[in-house]
């Protein structure tokens, strides 16, 4: 395999900033963030959604602070940022990090899981910093209590006048998994009153120079600490937007340079990033960057950068398997809710639906509350925007508008529809089918009227939960599985949103040759011949109105469009028909 130059290893997967510094890894500098946090304060607060480098970035914070790399600066970050404007706390700090998602359990297993992982990373601080703390020290220190090993080493370390620094890695972690599977009464055991991790935070707040803290959502924080005095909460701040992922001039920088190597030798960089923008950009986390800076979930153009390099071709499957898992996310939420509230976690589902398919929505975004104000439906709505499944995507009347940021997390939340709307051990096989002469041969009307007997299939299951949502919802899981389609729910055009238009993943697919825009009505199941004529005439010049858009040329490039009106009366659909074809 051809190589450009020294230095050009794709670092996807890679957490370890040492190991990437040193074995030649890319790395898209991101240590100018180091100073903004600084001058803002010594304890930071910090939440991202999952697989977006968090993990990278602490163990680039604890070379950057460690004072036993100090003789390593120069290599490690001269070339950086922070290398030619150093801070003065560089090298400063001995530094123990703890990463949380290394404990589990309940009950008086918990905390005595969550004390080993202490005392097992204090062992490992003493052994990395004997030579400054001294030999008559860890005689004493491996003999102590994990309380007491703490307390002396905050001892020596005031003594020998060199600070400390703590990195609390995934600091909600086991208390997000405790709420799924226990509810809210053992979780208040440890994180109110005398609870052990409580005050195990009261001890880290009075014993460490810096903390940073970071995790996937800001509920468990609220409930340690009564709101967020112990710390900054950096995690809306403008100036920390893009501190973790990539801007759009990031990426194609890092294509550009990875062209030439391996078997990635043809197309243009800038076309290609344009190319997986709908895919893994779109994650805005401050409202004042809204419209001016979005950033691209890291892992995924990472795993579709190699991919590129390694065969040449970009992959099919555009979501990478391990985040597909993330829709786990979405059970986490329902799981919240059952254990919270009392109820059944599909009822969830309808407020996915509604994210899903609703083109945008606003509430106020949270940045703090307790676990038992789940119930209240804007902190609900909040943990979708933290869980990295809504985004910033537009302003209204001087506030955000939340969006599904983009076709990989929308596909995640399809893939959570499906699984929920339908009887386990679904053979898919004939929709499969179905779905590619949909797509390759323009075969609408058996598709539609598969997805609609699915449709129909559903209502047993969740038979209550009806409505316009839920049909909607619904065919965005369908549609969301035609891979060869990009599917817009809500799609603005000519002065109204089409409810979908399905257009060529030309990336992937640039040959397909027909696309849709699809209209749907839905009425009561003792809805009257009358009502739904004069839904049909509406929904027939909407369509019509859609067609004039100057957008739909551009879409659908290459195709034949067909504009197809579908009515549902009740769970069943009573009409498909073609309103017009047209070809671009």
């Amino acid at each position: 395999m051809r190589r450009k130059k020294a230095g050009f290893q794709i670092p996807y997967g890679i957490m370890d900033f040492r190991r990437l510094r040193n074995e030649g890894y890319y790395y898209v500098d991101k240590t100018q963030y180091l100073a903004q946090m600084e001058a803002r304060d010594s304890f930071i607060f910090f939440v991202r959604p999952r697989r977006f480098g968090k993990s990278l970035f602490i163990s680039m914070m604890e070379s950057y602070y460690d004072i036993n790399q100090k003789k390593d600066f120069k290599k490690l970050f001269g070339d950086l940022w922070i290398g030619k404007h150093p801070t003065r706390n560089a090298n400063r700090f001995m530094t123990l990090k703890l990463d949380f998602s290394k404990v589990g359990g309940t009950g008086e297993a918990l905390e005595r899981a969550f004390e080993r992982h202490i005392d097992d990373r204090l062992c490992g601080f003493a052994d990395r910093y004997a030579d400054l703390l001294g030999r008559d020290f860890l005689a004493t220190f491996r003999t102590l209590h994990v309380d007491s090993k703490l307390a002396m080493t905050v001892e020596r370390s005031r003594s020998l006048d060199i600070p400390l620094y703590l990195i609390i890695d995934e600091y909600d972690n086991f208390t997000n998994q405790m709420i799924r599977s226990t509810g809210v009464d053992e979780y208040r055991g440890i994180t109110h009153g005398a609870g052990f991790y409580r005050n195990w935070f009261k001890k880290f707040k009075g014993d460490f120079d810096r903390i940073f803290m970071t995790g996937v959502s800001p509920v468990t924080m609220d409930d340690l600490t009564s709101g967020f005095n112990i710390a900054a909460n950096l995690s809306l701040d403008a100036a920390c937007n893009a501190t973790l992922g990539f801007s759009e001039a990031e990426v194609v920088k890092m294509y550009a340079d990875f062209k030439g190597t391996g078997k990635f030798t043809s197309g243009d960089p800038a076309a290609i990033v344009q190319s997986i923008k709908p895919w893994y950009d779109g994650y805005c986390f401050s409202e004042k960057k809204v419209g001016t800076e979005c950033v691209f979930n890291s892992d995924m153009t990472l795993y579709h950068l190699k991919h590129l390099v390694d065969t040449g071709e970009p992959p099919k499957n555009m979501v990478d398997i391990n985040i597909r898992t993330d829709y786990e996310k979405l059970k986490t939420i329902a799981d919240l809710q059952r254990t919270v509230l009392h109820i059944e976690g599909s009822n969830a589902i309808p407020v996915t639906e509604k994210l899903l398919v609703g083109g945008g929505i606003q509430f106020n975004l949270v940045d703090s509350f307790p676990v038992e104000d789940i119930i209240k439906p804007v902190n609900f709505k909040s943990l979708f925007f933290y869980y990295g499944l809504l985004s910033m995507v537009g302003m209204e009347d001087g506030d955000p508008v939340f969006g599904v940021p983009n076709a990989c997390v929308e596909r995640q939340m399809c893939d959570y529809l499906r699984n929920a709307y339908m009887p386990p051990g679904k053979d898919w096989s004939d929709w499969e089918a179905a779905a590619r002469r949909f797509a390759l041969h323009g075969e609408w009307k058996p598709f539609l009227e598969m997805v609609s007997d699915n449709y129909a299939e559903s209502v047993p299951v969740r038979g209550s939960l009806g409505g316009e949502y839920r049909l909607q919802g619904y065919h965005q899981a369908e549609f969301g599985h035609v891979k060869h389609f990009l599917a817009r729910p809500e799609m603005e055009l000519a002065h109204g949103f089409s409810d979908f238009f399905l257009f060529p993943d030309r990336m992937r697919f640039p040959n397909v040759p027909h696309s849709y825009i699809i209209e749907f009505k839905y009425a009561k199941a003792g809805a009257k011949k009358a009502e739904l004529a004069k839904q049909r005439k509406e929904g027939v010049a909407q369509l019509k109105c859609y067609a004039k858009d100057k957008m739909v040329p551009v879409l659908a490039k290459g195709t034949t469009l067909h504009i197809i009106f579908v009515q549902y009366r009740g769970p069943k659909m009573v009409a498909c028909e073609l309103v017009a074809e047209m070809s671009y």
